[in-house]
This record gives C-alpha cells, sequence and structure tokens, in this order.
C-alpha cells in the first residue's frame, strides 16, 4: 500500500499524552494515527448503516418526524410504568 506524509498541529500538552499512550500501546506515532483513522472510518460506517436501518424501519411505521419517534418512546414508557405499578400494587396485596 502506498503511504502519503501527512503534518498535522497539535497543542503540545496533546502531543505529550499521546507520545505516553504510544510508548505504552503503538511501536510509532504513525501507527497510532494509523489505527486511529481506521477505527473512526469504522465508527463512521457503523453509524451510518444503523442510520440507514433506522430510516428503512421508519419508513416501514409511516414514520415521518423525530417527534413521533419521541411520542412513541413516551408512550411505551407510560405503558411500562403503568404495568410496573400494577404488579407492585398486586405484590402488595398478597
Amino acid at each position: 500500500m502506498a503511504t502519503k506524509t501527512l503534518n498535522i498541529a497539535l497543542p503540545e500538552e496533546l502531543i505529550k499524552e499521546i507520545d505516553a499512550n504510544i510508548k505504552k500501546s503503538y511501536s510509532s506515532r504513525s501507527e497510532y494515527f494509523r489505527r486511529l483513522a481506521l477505527k473512526d472510518l469504522d465508527r463512521k460506517q457503523r453509524w451510518d448503516a444503523i442510520f440507514a436501518e433506522g430510516k428503512k424501519i421508519g419508513k416501514k411505521m409511516s414514520i415521518t418526524s423525530e417527534q413521533q419517534v419521541y411520542d412513541m418512546l413516551y408512550q411505551d414508557k407510560l405503558e411500562r410504568q403503568v404495568k410496573r405499578e400494577a404488579l407492585q400494587k398486586k405484590a402488595r396485596r398478597r
């Protein structure tokens, strides 16, 4: 794989912290930043997939706004609370 050199400016304190971490777990700054970039790209791909799946499910459920999602979550929370209170009331009667 061909490589290119990248120059970045960072605060000295951050560089000191990075270098201390590199001594423990990495062989070089290059390896550290390469792994950091790969992890970040992977994380972004995962979140993109999660959001895409969420949009697909939302479309199937005819959800058109975030407010609808919040309303559904709030309604679910209320229903769970009512069930929990009913179970607690039933348990106290025993």
